[in-house]
């Protein structure tokens, strides 16, 4: 009996070694013969431009954004408190709440400096090239 129990407690340990054991690093995805390089299961896809501002800690991240003509972007706020995204241009101002969000779409070249009206020391500045 001991011996039977001893030979189920060293097959059961066995079958956790092999099962972490088989937990590792996977194997390298080699290109497939034929594919390009871009449509192997391991890469990467395109980044997309940063489209979205969080606003947090009363400063707005990222501070400095450049993007393509068309590109919307979403400003998020984070804070417990209001902020605004005001342009000094007045090319766009939205007021955003708690959890709220303002969406602009940048349809021409140009540097945009924004500010919050109800703390001004908050600046952002849009590129649209």
């Amino acid at each position: 009996m001991k011996n039977r129990m001893l030979l189920i407690v060293l097959s059961l340990i066995s079958v956790v070694a092999i099962l972490f054991a088989s937990c590792g690093k996977p194997a390298p995805v080699t290109p497939s013969p034929g594919l390009p390089e871009d449509l192997t299961p391991d890469a990467t896809p395109p980044t997309e431009p940063v489209t979205e501002v969080d606003i947090e800690g009363f400063a707005f991240k990222p501070e400095t954004l450049t993007i393509p003509v068309g590109t919307t972007i979403t400003w998020h706020n984070k804070d417990s408190v209001p902020h605004t995204v005001t342009s000094r241009e007045n090319t766009f101002d939205g007021g955003v709440s708690y959890n709220d969000t303002y969406t602009y779409t940048f349809k021409q070249r140009g540097t945009f400096e924004y500010f919050c009206t109800i703390h001004p020391f908050m600046e952002g500045k849009v590129v649209v090239e």
